[in-house]
């Protein structure tokens, strides 16, 4: 089902600012086509040394075993115990920008995750995906899919919807599979009965506007409770693309459905969680194990999108999404005395796919982890840069989708050497 098909079935209608100088915010260039997004959060602090940021073992940082490897002009430190991330770039490193020596400037897993998912130090505040979704597909059934554990929907949320661990959604969305009371089959309503639930929704909305809901905060969540009911009952129609109640949402199990999401025209969005136990601060070498999950499951993503039509005669999925791959926080630089390492404030991630300038590392970091200071226009080392931060990586991928970050996270300077 295209959007077209949806527009028919529904009917009609449907900040952050860095204290850092800012420039281009006058005669910024155009920004690219609209794109999707797809987020991969590896929740709970990877270790960039295990491949996106290779390092030289030393009295300043220890590094698992392996050896730095050029995928073209991408540096990537890789080792035969971790095939699936060697067969990755073999695969997609052109179409890959690592961004390293990306400044979260605090070392608590909720404060570096709201940072690194919004650019922002407010919870309130939507992550990307939101962001895109509503800037690029807001009139889709549900513009933002979450499907991982955590996200940042703010004034979004109304386009928002989460899929829960075992895929709970279904048991709204299809009476079949609802759960029973009592014993008793899901109550199925008719046609008619679903007309008077309608109306009787939209009075109760009509008799809070003439009343309380007026103007201001009390009238948008009004009208988001109508949109609400508008977006579920379009979301039923193509309910099949949501699999089975009761499945539960593996990474792989994720990528199947973002990828029916984002191929049936469902959502613009989608935010997965790799689900692994990230947080190595004992045996640091479960990292490997960790990074292998997670490097398969980018490739079934990325395998996926490359083989499904796209909006656009002759494109795929792959030409017109953004894939965002990162974690809060990464791991300190040395190991601690229970052979695991602890939070540290400067990460990598990766950015992939449409409107990226792939097969390249974007900023630095020191010998020790440490943030480099950045020449922003060329994303190389640079004395006489900036360090990256949170806030200029999270607006460079909303540039990248084609979506107005200064319009959403403020006069903060955008990082988008990686951006085609």
């Amino acid at each position: 089902m295209n959007r077209r098909d949806l527009f028919k079935l529904a009917g009609a209608a449907g900040a952050f600012a860095m204290l850092s100088p800012v420039r281009r915010l006058v005669a910024e260039p155009a920004l690219p086509t609209k794109k999707r997004l797809v987020m991969v959060l590896a929740q709970g602090g990877w270790d960039v040394t295990y491949a996106l940021d290779p390092k030289v073992q030393s009295a300043k940082i220890d590094v698992p075993v392996g050896a730095k490897r050029m995928f073209g002009n991408l540096d990537v430190f890789a080792d035969a115990s971790r095939p699936n991330v060697t067969s990755y770039f073999a695969k997609y490193a052109a179409l890959t920008a690592v961004v390293r020596g990306i400044s979260v400037a605090s070392v608590a897993h909720q404060e570096c995750l709201k940072r690194m998912a919004t650019g922002t130090r407010n919870e309130t505040n939507p992550d990307m995906g939101a962001i895109v979704a509503h800037d690029n597909g807001n009139d889709l059934p549900l513009p933002y899919l979450i499907l991982g554990d955590t996200a940042y929907a703010g004034q979004y949320a109304v386009s928002a919807g989460r899929v829960g661990a075992t895929n709970q959604i279904i048991a709204l969305l299809d009476p079949a599979q609802a759960y029973q009371t009592n014993g008793r089959s899901p109550l199925v309503t008719t046609n008619a009965e679903d007309q008077l639930l309608a109306k009787y929704a939209n009075a109760t909305a009509d008799r809070v506007k003439a009343t309380r809901g007026a103007l201001g905060y009390n009238k948008k969540r009004v009208d988001d409770y109508v949109e609400g009911i508008r977006r579920g009952k379009e979301l039923q129609a193509v309910r099949d693309g949501f699999g089975t109640r009761g499945r539960t949402l593996t990474l792989a199990s994720q990528v199947d459905l973002a990828l029916d999401a984002l191929g049936r025209d469902i959502s613009q969005s989608v935010m997965l969680n790799t689900r692994l136990a990230w947080d190595t601060h004992d045996t640091n070498t479960d990292q490997a194990a960790l990074h292998e999950t997670t490097f398969a499951g980018l490739t079934q993503l990325l395998d996926g999108l490359a083989a499904r039509p796209g909006g656009a005669a002759g494109s795929t999925l792959l030409d017109e999404t953004v894939v965002v791959c990162f974690s809060e926080f990464s791991r300190t630089p040395k190991l601690n005395s229970a052979q695991g390492k602890d939070h540290w404030p400067v990460t990598s991630a990766m950015v992939i796919g449409a409107n990226v300038k792939g097969g390249c590392a974007y900023g630095a970091t020191t010998d020790g982890l440490e943030a480099a200071t950045v020449d922003f226009s060329t994303g190389e080392k640079s004395a006489n840069g900036r360090a990256v931060m949170s806030s200029h990586f999270v607006a460079g991928v909303l540039k990248a989708c084609g979506v107005d970050a200064v319009g959403h996270l403020g006069p903060t300077e955008v990082f988008d050497a990686f951006v085609a």
